[in-house]
């Protein structure tokens, strides 16, 4: 009787033997990510000697080699058919060809002629002449409903509009609007009124660091994969010429560029002092008259050479530990791209998304102290910023079968805000058990992240839902979640700089995203489809379900 306790206490040991050990091993991977290890890897990628890691550029070939490289030596396993680390990717690059490329300024008393790069600068995509009478047309605002409607009566069929790079008094914009967009609305208004050019005035202290020496209107060419997947048809596609503008007559060929106040004050008829004038009276909150500028026009050519180029991703595997579910895949993912140099500033990117490329290098190092049960894909994608190049090429061109990959657990922007809040894009959308998985690990082990869902559909007004690499998943019926940290003022500015990096909260992220991959590679099946009726299989199949891409109103 006296063997009986004995007895109880070996059986339970051998009980917690058997149970304990995915705990203690993931425990194991959980000390494995390192805040200094994370810290290393950032203070390199994010450093402003990558001049924002363009896609495609040096810089950013650099830092796929540094990847791969690591990736081999870490223990890392390829996946791709080659047996190398790196998918290459086709793309074309548009450079504008400067001595071709000019604007000139008409008057009865003769032409003033300006350079692309030194005086003016634009996206060209195509070679085109652009001609027109000057029209000035303020800001550029037509908000009637708001009292401020700078295009009231205005003509500018066949006209080149002229308006100030400069925000109404009062206003401010939205966190999470790309600032590089900001004149966007406007300029697509006077497009749909039928004018041939449009030409924004830089703001002032734009024009003072040119003024200093920035190479303002420097052309930095960047990579665009043409469209030859039903997965880029969808989300937040640039909008199309009119069918017919606002008066009803026929569109033009249309581009817009930006001009200095040199250019300015002769396309308008102005001193430079003139032009100073027009950016206080706004900034005082006065109005300014919009209206023709008689005996003048404008003359834009663009001469454009479009040629191919490639960008990789950087693609590396954890093989499963279990002989028959290391057949099915878990994708942890994040780009390690950005927008390179924009009015003549790097934008370093370092929280977008430096912070998720190096921890996606703690996520691996995590992963290989303990195999998990499936085996996770490891992928760096390249070309995020310019319409999720890497991400569409990588799941039509999957190394491995759509249907076997259970989730898509995608970094992008970790390091910024407060420290215990999390945003959680689409992981309630597809498989409740994706969302189930992130909060139990969270409770599990205390990591005590405040999830946010105010992103997570298809209606916000600025439709954060197809805006990472999660979504080219999710259109394959693939149950996919972004883990984002949120917006902040800094936002594709050349203020997004390592000094701001909260690296603490980019190591629990890591950490959060190590365990739910932990936890989804280790289900007794792949995540189960019970969210979305008409998503019951994962598959190419999925690209005509419109619920994925489209508010459908039940």
């Amino acid at each position: 009787m006296k063997k009986a306790p004995a007895l109880v206490a070996a059986f339970a040991a051998l009980f917690v033997c058997l149970v304990a050990p995915p705990a203690f091993s993931q425990k194991r991977g959980s000390a494995a990510i390192t805040e200094a290890e994370i810290r290393y890897h950032l203070e390199f990628l994010g450093a402003k000697e990558f001049r924002g890691r363009e896609t495609p550029s040096p810089e950013l070939e650099i830092a796929a080699l540094y990847l791969g490289n690591w990736a081999k030596h870490s223990g890392l396993k390829p996946i791709l058919a080659d047996g190398s680390f790196y998918q290459s990717i086709p793309i074309t690059v548009p450079r504008v060809l400067a001595p071709r490329t000019t604007l000139r300024v008409r008057t009865d008393d003769g032409e003033r002629v300006f350079d692309y790069g030194r005086s003016f600068g634009g996206d060209f995509t195509e070679s085109g002449s652009y001609s027109g009478e000057v029209v000035f047309a303020g800001l550029g605002i037509s908000e009637p409903d708001r009292g401020w409607d700078d295009l009231k009566d205005l003509d500018l069929y066949r006209k080149v509009a002229v308006i100030l790079d400069a925000q109404r008094p009062g206003d401010s914009f939205e966190l999470g609007s790309t600032y590089s967009f900001r004149l966007f609305s406007r300029i697509n208004a006077i497009r749909q009124r039928g004018a041939a050019a449009v030409l924004s005035i830089v703001p002032p202290d734009l024009q003072a660091k040119k003024d200093a020496g920035l190479a303002t209107f420097e052309d930095i060419p960047i990579g665009r994969l043409a469209i030859q997947y039903e997965t880029q048809r969808r989300g937040t596609p640039p909008p199309q010429a009119p069918a017919q503008t606002r008066t009803g007559r026929p569109p033009l060929p249309f581009v817009n560029a930006h001009i200095d106040h040199a250019a300015a004050a002769a396309v308008l008829g102005l001193d430079r002092s003139g032009i100073a004038g027009l950016f206080e009276a706004v900034k005082d909150g006065r109005p300014v008259a919009a209206g023709p500028v008689p005996g003048r026009s404008v003359r834009l050519d663009t001469e454009v050479e479009v040629r191919p180029d490639t960008t990789r991703n950087v693609v590396a595997q954890v093989e499963g530990s279990d002989p028959v579910l290391k057949k099915e895949y878990v994708v942890v993912c994040a780009h390690y791209d950005h927008l390179g140099i924009s009015d003549g500033e790097i934008i370093a990117g370092a929280d977008d998304n430096g912070t998720a490329t190096a921890a996606l290098m703690g996520i691996a190092r995590a992963l290989t102290a303990e195999r998990p049960r499936r085996t996770v894909i490891l992928a760096w994608f390249t070309g995020e910023e310019r319409g999720y190049i890497g991400s569409h090429y990588f799941v039509n061109n999957c190394p491995v079968p759509v249907e076997r990959i259970s989730a898509c657990l995608n970094m992008d922007m970790l390091g910024r805000n407060e420290t215990d809040h999390l945003f959680l894009v689409g992981s309630d959308l597809l498989s409740s058990e994706l969302d189930q998985a992130i909060h139990r690990v969270n409770r599990r082990y205390g990591l005590d992240f405040r999830f946010d869902y105010a992103y997570s559909n298809l209606t916000h007004p600025q439709r954060v839902y197809f805006r990472s690499d999660q979504y080219p998943h999710i259109r394959f019926g693939i149950p996919s979640v972004w883990f984002f940290c949120g917006f902040t003022p800094d936002y594709h500015t050349p203020r997004d700089v390592l000094a701001a990096v909260d690296y603490k909260k980019v190591w629990r992220c890591a950490r959060l995203v190590y365990l739910t991959a932990m936890e989804v590679a280790g289900k007794p099946a792949l995540l189960k489809l019970d969210v979305n009726p008409e998503v019951t299989s994962r598959g190419r199949h999925n690209l005509a379900v419109k619920s994925l891409y489209e508010n459908i109103k039940q």
